[in-house]
């Protein structure tokens, strides 16, 4: 069985302006900077105790927005990161980037870092939807972005999508969809627009002035997403992610099978053992704790057998499946014996389809995947 390694996320939270959609932690006031580049390194040296002896083979940049960060930037952390921790040699190391904010000279210089992968928050390739959606960068942009990453040499890249924004048709979305098909990136992550709480666009909701999308549009979008991607070469490994053979994200894959990750910066999540914890999601705060020499901790947590289990049914169903052997090595429980009438349920509905190894969900599964968990498990 291959040894399974820890990732590293590190969550760069400042912003240029604050999408209305966005419920990550980000800031567009960029004072603390320097401050915060201090405090993050810091953390990665003190945290290292935790996981001495694993070595690593993902890292990830998320944010906010990571590629407002220069070279010289990045250089300091890669040096803290590299002298703490044992980062294999064919390590997928990530960065979120926002169109906007990418030169083609910016973006050589970082090809000359470790950096191997980006992820580019295109989320649309219409102008007046991007403006909904208070993106800073034009479609051209976003197009030109992610050529100029091309042409730098990058060979792993990732645009996001969003469907079921208010007012959008299904032909606009499927002008969406082969815009990003034929920028051949290796990866294509589409979500459907959510209505998160504390958000702007939430906000405008509860005020009238926006509506929800139809749920039968908004299923249509995914469905005619799921089809038309595999059929142009993608392969479906989670509900919102599709990848060429290969090109799977590494790091997020971490997330969906319960492997082991550590986490830098405020609101950074890890999870450890049986243990979970979230760092304070406020930058001052932050920063304090740090440099007081404490845990930047918020909320801390250790997960029991239920919650264990629970997880893993849902994140299996979400991504490639359950699969009988790991079930059992992780919770001593025979999948198909415990679950038989569920399981033979889901396949009698079509939901879901099982091999000697695994079960997963089908694309008709997908389409209903959080309402399958939430009433049979």
């Amino acid at each position: 069985m291959k040894t399974k390694m820890p990732g590293i996320y590190l969550h760069i939270p400042f912003c240029d302006t604050k999408c209305i959609y966005c419920d990550f932690y980000s800031i567009t006031n960029h004072s603390k900077k320097n401050e915060f580049l201090s405090a993050i390194k810091k953390e990665i040296a003190a945290q290292s105790a935790k996981l001495r002896d694993s070595s690593f083979d993902s890292v990830f940049f998320g944010g906010g927005t990571p590629s407002l960060l220069d070279k010289d930037d990045f250089t300091s952390i890669f040096d803290t990161l590299y002298n703490n921790y044992d980062i294999s040699v064919n390590t997928e190391i990530t960065i979120e980037a926002n169109p906007g904010t990418l030169t083609k000279e910016k973006l050589e210089q970082f090809k000359q870092l470790p950096i191997n992968r980006i992820s580019f928050g295109v989320q649309s390739f219409i102008d007046e939807e991007l403006n909904f959606l208070t993106r800073i960068h034009s479609s051209n942009e976003a197009i030109n972005s992610i050529r100029a990453a091309q042409d730098a040499g990058f060979e792993n890249i990732n645009l996001d999508l969003i469907f079921a924004l208010p007012g959008q048709t299904m032909e606009s979305w499927k002008f969406n969809l082969e815009r990003a098909v034929k920028l051949n990136t290796q990866h294509i992550s589409a979500y459907s627009l959510i209505f998160e709480k504390g958000t702007a666009l939430y906000s405008m909701m509860e005020k009238g002035s926006v509506s929800r999308a139809d749920l039968d549009l908004e299923q249509e979008m995914y469905e005619y997403t799921m089809e038309y991607l595999t059929a142009k070469g993608y392969e479906q490994y989670e509900i919102s992610n599709y990848a060429k053979p290969g090109k799977e994200c590494r790091h997020n894959l971490k997330y969906w099978t319960l492997e082991e990750y550590i986490s830098f910066g405020p609101s950074a999540s890890s999870y450890i053992g049986d243990k979970r914890w979230t760092n304070v999601k406020n930058i001052g705060k932050y920063i304090d704790l740090i440099e007081e020499g404490k845990d930047a901790y918020d909320f801390i947590e250790t997960i029991d057998k239920d919650t264990s289990i629970t997880e893993h049914i849902m994140l299996g169903l979400r991504s490639r499946g359950i699969v009988f052997a790991d079930f059992k090595d992780k919770h001593n429980i025979d999948f198909l014996n415990t679950y038989s009438s569920r399981v033979e349920l889901l396949i009698e509905k079509g939901f879901a389809v099982k091999d000697n190894t695994k079960l997963s969900l089908t694309r008709k599964g997908y389409a209903v995947c959080d309402e399958i968990v939430a009433s049979l498990f």
